[in-house]
């Protein structure tokens, strides 16, 4: 498949994932390149080809720096497509590496499966709990697009969205969030960022929006944020984890 990256020259993380470097509170934030491709099965295929791919895909990756996850829709509106696929290198070098080289998947990849978006963003970790370390398996994720408002800065945007975050861990929340800034692929985005959660489980999600309502934190982080960066209602992913050669932060 790295041929057809190649082409498109194209985002999630798993329980650890170390999907994203860290967004440091001292000195500059470190990025990821995390790939993302919008997908639908070919008339006749179903999730046991692309399975079959995947297969494949970890074999040819072999140890290279690189984790893949699939993620399925739960709560979205207005997304035509059948699942997502996400993938994050180490660094850019390792991507850069691994795209030159030749792909023995890609044939089959087409076959089983069409995406016409594919999608590159630069991610970082704003907050990475260390429950989220951890080897494969199911997760869900949420994905929102941010703007910021006008005349502030993504890294004004990003210092908002960290002091509340200070404020759920100091109340006994500590969620798993990451910052996706847009990279290739992205001309006419309607967005500055995407602000991703990750969460172990349906249980964690749902026991996060207890938390939000019983302490009326919507109130709080209306105070930090708003004017500084506003974001659209969640979509809800459920993931999995294909492989995973990455070393947590």
């Amino acid at each position: 498949m790295k041929r057809l990256l190649t082409a498109a020259v194209t985002a999630a993380c798993t329980l650890c994932m170390g999907i994203s470097a860290s967004f440091a509170q001292d000195g500059p934030p470190q990025f990821r390149p995390v790939e993302m491709w919008a997908c639908s099965f070919n008339n006749g295929k179903d999730q046991g080809d692309i399975d079959d791919v995947y297969e494949d895909l970890v074999e040819d990756m072999g140890e290279t720096a690189y984790a893949a996850f699939q993620l399925d829709a739960y709560f979205r509106a207005g997304q035509e497509f059948d699942f997502l696929y996400l993938g994050a290198w180490a660094d850019g070098s390792t991507m850069g590496s691994s795209l030159a080289e030749a792909d023995d998947t890609a044939d089959a990849w087409n076959d089983a499966v069409t995406c016409p978006a594919s999608l590159v963003f630069a991610s970082t970790w704003l907050n990475q709990p260390e429950n989220l370390a951890g080897g494969p398996g199911e997760f869900i994720m949420t994905v929102a697009d941010c703007n910021t408002g006008h005349g502030i800065s993504n890294g004004q945007a990003a210092g908002a969205l960290r002091r509340y975050n200070d404020y759920e861990k100091a109340n006994g929340l500590d969620v798993g969030t990451i910052l996706w800034y847009p990279a290739f692929g992205h001309g006419g985005a309607e967005f500055d960022f995407k602000l991703v959660h990750v969460y172990p489980g349906a249980q964690q999600l749902g026991d996060s929006f207890s938390w939000y309502v019983d302490n009326e934190a919507y109130t709080v982080r209306s105070d930090i944020v708003d004017g500084i960066v506003d974001c659209d209602e969640a979509r809800v992913y459920m993931g999995r984890t294909l492989m995973n050669n990455l070393q947590p932060n």
